[in-house]
This record gives C-alpha cells, sequence and structure tokens, in this order.
C-alpha cells in the first residue's frame, strides 16, 4: 500500500495530474533548473525575494509555464507563472551571457555519498544478503555463503556504478534507506497476508525485491518532491506513528478471542497506515522550512507521549488490573497523538540542526538514565515507579539539554524554560518523602 501511494502522489501535482514536460531554460539544454544563485542573475527573477530555484515546464497547448519556489514567512511557496515565448527568449540570452562570463558549475552534490554507500552496503550485508540465501535455498555450504558475500558486495557496487553521474545529498542517503527499510516491511507483510514464509523461498525473494523497490522509491522521491533531510525524515515519522496508530485501533475492535480475526488483519492496517501516514506527510510538511535536526524532536515527542499516558494510567491500577488492556492501549494511542502535535508545532516555530536534535534526544537518554537512578536510590520497589522515572528524567533531560546549549533559530524569544532549583527539590522529595509543590517547567507552545 506505501508503495503504492508513493506511485501515486509521485505523478500528482499540486491541483492536477502531471501531463506537462519540464524542458532547460537554455538553449544548450544544460540549465534544467535555476537556483538563487543563478536567480539573482536574471531580471525576471531579481522581484521574486527569496527565490529557492525555479523550472520551466511546456503544457499540452504549447504554452509555458514557470514553477517558482520561494521562502515566505519561514515557510516554501510556490507560485506557477504563465510566461510568453519572449520572455523565455530573453532569459535563454541572459543564460547565455551568464556561461560566457562565468562557466556555470557542472559538479554533483556529494555530501551524503558516504552516508548513501555505506548505508546501503550495511543493510545489503544485514538484511538483503541472508534474505536472498533464505529465497535461493542452495543445497551446500559454500554456495550458500558464496550467495552472500556476493549479495553484500552488490550493496556497494550496484549503488557505486547507478549513481556515477548524479547528486547524492545527505536526504538522498536517508531517505533511501528509510525506503528499503519500509519496502522491506511491507513486502514482508504482503507475504505474511498471503501466508507465505518470510524467512522461506518466494516469501524472502519478494521481500528482498520490496526492499530494492523501497530503495529505488526513496532515491527518487527525495527528487522529486525535492525533500530535505528533515522533511524526508519527518514524513518516515508520521507515517511510522500513523502505521502503528492504525493497528491499535484495530485492537479495541477485536475480542481477542475471534479465531477469524487474526495477524493478518493487523499487517493489512499497519500497511495502510504507512501510506496514509507517508500522504499526509508529505502534505503537513509542504510549506515548512524543517532543519535537519527537527524530526528528532518531532519523533521524541511522539515517542514519549505514547509512553507516558499508559505509564500514568498504570497509578490507578492494582495487582487485580482493573484496567483493561484496552485502556492502556487507548492512553498510548492519546499520548502518541498529543506528543505527535506537540512536536509538531515545536518544528514549525524553530529549526534545529542535526546536531542539536541528536545532542536533545541523547540529553533525554542521560535524563532518564538519571531519573531511574534516583528511583533506585529512593529504594521504591515499584516497576511503575521505574517507568515513569525514566520518562519524567528523559523529558527534564531533553528540556534542559536544549536550554543549555540555547538550540534553534527562531525570532521569538525561547520557549522553554526550566528550573532545576525546582526538581532538585523533587528529588530531595522523592528520598526523604517531604511535601513537595512547585513549578518545575515553563512551557509556552
Amino acid at each position: 500500500m506505501e508503495l503504492l501511494v508513493l506511485l501515486f502522489v509521485s505523478q500528482i501535482d499540486s491541483n492536477k495530474f502531471s501531463y506537462e514536460t519540464q524542458i532547460p531554460f537554455d538553449a544548450e539544454a544544460q540549465v534544467y533548473e535555476i537556483d538563487s544563485a543563478l536567480g539573482h542573475k536574471i531580471e525576471f527573477f531579481k522581484d521574486y525575494k527569496g527565490l529557492k530555484k525555479a523550472l520551466l515546464f511546456l503544457q499540452p497547448d504549447s504554452s509555458h509555464i514557470i514553477e517558482i519556489y520561494s521562502e515566505k514567512n519561514g515557510g516554501i511557496v510556490k507560485e506557477r507563472v504563465r510566461i510568453e515565448p519572449e520572455i523565455i527568449d530573453q532569459i535563454q540570452q541572459e543564460i547565455a551571457l551568464i556561461k560566457i562570463r562565468e562557466p556555470l558549475k557542472t559538479g554533483y552534490d556529494r555530501s551524503g555519498y558516504r552516508d548513501f554507500l555505506g548505508s546501503s552496503f550495511v543493510f545489503a550485508y544485514a538484511v538483503q544478503a541472508p534474505l536472498m540465501v533464505m529465497a535461493l535455498s542452495p543445497d551446500d555450504y559454500h554456495t550458500g555463503v558464496a550467495i552472500y558475500m556476493l549479495s553484500s558486495a552488490s550493496g556497494f557496487v550496484i549503488p557505486l556504478i547507478l549513481t556515477r553521474n548524479c547528486d547524492i545529498s545527505k536526504a538522498h542517503a536517508q531517505i533511501f534507506l528509510l525506503g528499503g527499510i519500509h519496502g522491506g516491511y511491507i513486502a514482508g507483510a504482503l507475504s505474511g497476508i498471503a501466508g507465505v514464509d518470510v524467512f522461506e523461498g518466494p516469501g524472502a525473494l519478494f521481500t528482498v525485491t520490496g526492499s530494492i523497490t523501497g530503495e529505488y522509491l526513496g532515491f527518487q522521491s527525495a527528487d522529486k518532491f525535492d525533500l530535505s533531510l528533515g522533511r524526508g525524515n519527518t514524513i518516515f515519522a508520521i507515517g511510522d506513528f500513523t502505521g502503528a496508530t492504525s493497528t491499535g485501533l484495530l485492537s479495541l475492535f477485536d475480542n481477542w478471542s475471534n479465531p477469524s480475526f487474526n495477524y493478518k488483519h493487523y499487517l493489512a492496517t499497519s500497511i495502510a497506515g504507512l501510506g496514509i501516514g507517508l500522504y499526509a506527510g508529505t502534505k503537513l510538511t509542504e510549506n515548512l522550512n524543517l532543519g535537519d535536526g527537527d524530526p528528532s524532536i518531532f519523533a521524541n515527542c511522539g515517542i514519549v507521549g505514547g509512553a507516558i499516558l499508559p505509564a500514568l494510567l498504570s497509578w490507578f491500577d492494582n495487582k487485580e488490573g482493573i484496567i483493561s488492556g484496552k485502556m492502556y492501549i487507548s492512553a498510548g494511542i492519546s499520548g502518541l497523538g498529543l506528543g505527535s502535535i506537540l512536536g509538531y508545532r515545536i518544528i514549525k516555530e524553530k529549526d534545529f540542526t542535526e546536531s542539536e536534535g541528536n545532542i536533545i534526544v541523547l540529553g533525554g537518554i542521560a535524563g532518564a538514565l538519571t531519573g531511574l537512578g534516583m528511583v533506585y536510590l529512593a529504594k521504591i520497589k515499584d516497576s511503575r515507579a521505574y517507568y515513569t522515572g525514566m520518562l519524567i528524567g528523559d523529558i527534564a533531560g531533553a528540556l534542559a539539554t536544549a536550554s543549555f546549549i540555547k538550540v534553534g533559530e527562531s525570532n521569538k524569544h525561547s520557549q522553554i524554560h526550566l528550573h532545576p532549583e525546582s526538581i532538585f527539590g523533587l528529588c530531595l522529595y522523592s528520598i526523604n518523602r517531604t511535601p513537595f509543590r512547585t513549578q518545575l517547567i515553563t512551557l509556552r507552545i
């Protein structure tokens, strides 16, 4: 389902099916895209402030449309302008003069080349090669080892050859890997729905084919939709959250004792949820200027939100289990939704670099370990205290780290303020069992 959605979306423009043809701006057919650096030297584009790129399309009626992407109010705005042939001639002449004065660069963006080839090789070595051995089921040990080695090597050699003359940005590398992972999952899930063993013969071969198809679609999507690293990762995070949510919602309607209602329904629902989530993600992030670290913040908010509500709900339960499993699932779904909304609003207001996003996540992990350590110091022998302490520590650690390193590019004042003295007081309260009530965090979204 996810692959079908990607194929469907790739054929859709904002308002109609893409029956138009992209053509070059220059007579030599070398300039298919005008970026901000080149656009500022061409008279037609000087009125477009914040120009990111421009594309030229030939319509079926032989008219021409320029598609212009500009940055406005912190987002990317797309504008389509119908132009006369005289304007195109003028642009061609200006580009020709620019080429004479300063030849255009023909180099490729290789910022993600190492990550691209590395992730391709590791994914082939760890996932695709073992599945190929299972799919072919060789009769002897030596043939099996040979298939494994050759399949692993192909994960490096084939991408190296195929990407010799194209851009490989960090976005290409990451979305390529995510496409392979999700493509493999979808193919494996479809095999399971069909009753075919994923780790034998046709099922394993189909899963490998799905992962390779996913890699291809992911790589092409980075070009087709001009995805940045931040936007691509966020789209997949939304897809994963939607898939998990749809599966959780299905379980609420399952009485868990009906033999006709089995794992195949959950696999199908998760695939449908992934597809819907990917499509929704492309729309929700369409006009957002996302930083490379924004997906880490968004994902962390969603995951913590999905875990903290069930943990809090457990404090109202007892040994007899008066709260049903479906109540915990409902709490998890609600927390995931609320956490995702909070994360979305945060990344909408602030841009985090990849380094900042990773540091905040590590700060959350350190905070979770600190919270767990404090629970052990307090000698509380209740598993609920361990989970709650870890989650509260994760939140406090992430917020403290974000406040400490002053992250995010924003025109607003800091929206997060941590009160360390209050956290210290809370620790004393947990150890000495003394009354304590104050404000820990000021959060303005």
